[in-house]
């Protein structure tokens, strides 16, 4: 997908986009984290939470049941909630649940400490007249209609191009050289062209696959709908012709609506010594 067309949708795209994904009760600004439940046919529930426009995930977490008999049913996605317990020193202990569909107090739960940085903008106490009890961030359920991939520009070295094309770097311009590899900074654009909100994931790229080395893992924040995110890093490369091939979220994270738009590629020449 190109550029302009992406750019050129955006408006149309985010008044259609804004109705796609529920609230969960009790939360009406913009959220503080986004949720994906998953059921395994056979096995667990699991949970995956990502804070809503940064680098923080919590990716596929067990949900356990608790309070519950002997069928607890399934979790009801739409009426989960999170609690956050701020400790005067450490990190904030969350705590995901879900009410189960059997009713009463049986509901999956989940437990972590958020990330170091991961402190979320704004949050309600649960009882402000007992403090101590948890708050709660906003969450926002993800619906499963996104749509992942790469667009051009690529920038490699300083040659502006395409994806899918053919380029010739001189060795003379990479910025560092070590034993038989030059080093050249690359970025381009990784998109997500759906309606709904994606959750963080990561982008690989490999060098003359499928045997050959990675290159490269670059972490993808959440994305917003409709929204590009520029994709940063450096590769080397040997002196000669190689294909590199990037796998936007490669390690299939994210559901999406198409999954066959996720590999680019492109042939680069290193003419010269990368001793």
């Amino acid at each position: 997908m190109k550029t302009s067309p992406l750019l050129s949708a955006l408006s149309l795209a985010l008044a259609a986009s804004a109705a796609t994904a529920q609230t969960a009760p009790g939360s009406s600004a913009s959220p503080d984290y986004s949720y994906r439940i998953d059921s395994v046919p056979g096995a667990s529930h699991r949970v995956t939470i990502t804070s809503f426009n940064g680098p923080f995930h919590y990716r596929d977490m067990a949900l356990t049941p608790r309070n519950c008999g002997s069928s607890p049913g399934v979790p009801v996605p739409r009426a989960a909630e999170m609690l956050l317990f701020v400790p005067s020193n450490g990190p904030i202990h969350a705590e995901f649940r879900v009410p189960a569909s059997s009713g009463g107090s049986c509901e999956f739960v989940t437990e972590f400490d958020l990330k170091a940085q991961d402190r979320p903008p704004s949050t309600n106490e649960v009882n402000p007249e007992t403090p101590g009890q948890g708050q709660k961030p906003r969450m926002k359920l993800v619906p499963e209609i996104t749509d992942l991939s790469a667009a051009d520009p690529l920038q490699i070295g300083r040659i502006a191009t395409q994806w899918g094309s053919v380029v010739t770097l001189p060795a003379s311009q990479a910025v560092a050289r070590n034993n038989g590899i030059c080093y050249f900074a690359y970025s381009y654009l990784s998109i997500n062209a759906g309606p709904g909100h994606a959750e963080g994931s990561t982008n690989a790229l490999t060098l003359n696959p499928p045997n050959g080395p990675l290159l490269a893992v670059d972490d993808l924040p959440a994305q917003l709908p409709m929204s590009a995110a520029t994709v940063r890093g450096r590769i080397g490369l040997p002196s000669g012709f190689s294909t590199v091939v990037l796998e936007v979220d490669a390690p299939n994270y994210v559901p999406e609506t198409n999954e066959t738009n996720n590999l680019r590629n492109i042939s680069i020449n290193v003419q010269g010594n990368c001793y």
